[in-house]
């Protein structure tokens, strides 16, 4: 399995050349084709290749090395934005549990001193 992932990358990798000929017929229309021209027609054979330029691809993944950095810093900053948002929300639930518990403390004491007074 290992060998044929391989052998795809190395496919993959190599350049692709595709054959294209640029007739020009007896009226001067130009026209490209994968076949070869007619006999009629003036032909020139253009080799086009289709693997990028080398400084062309360097800047690509510069550019994308780039984009990836800042899309990992952005998403470090949100996540500790987050974090601080869920102790301040934590902190708080907690300060409002204690309040509750206050309350409740306080209410229980003044029926108890009310049960006092009144026996």
């Amino acid at each position: 399995m290992r060998k044929l992932a391989f052998f795809c990358l190395i496919m993959a990798s190599t350049s692709i050349r595709a054959e294209v000929y640029k007739c020009v017929g007896n009226f001067g229309k130009t026209v490209y084709q994968s076949r070869p021209c007619t006999n009629t027609s003036k032909e020139q054979q253009l080799d086009i290749k289709t693997t990028p330029d080398p400084a062309q691809e360097a800047a690509a993944k510069a550019k994308l090395d780039a984009a990836r950095a800042e899309y990992q810093a952005k998403k470090t900053a949100d996540e500790q934005l987050q974090a601080e948002k869920d102790k301040e929300a934590a902190a708080a639930l907690d300060l409002a549990g204690k309040n509750a518990i206050g309350q409740q403390q306080q209410q229980e004491d003044r029926q108890r001193q009310k049960e006092e007074f009144e026996q």
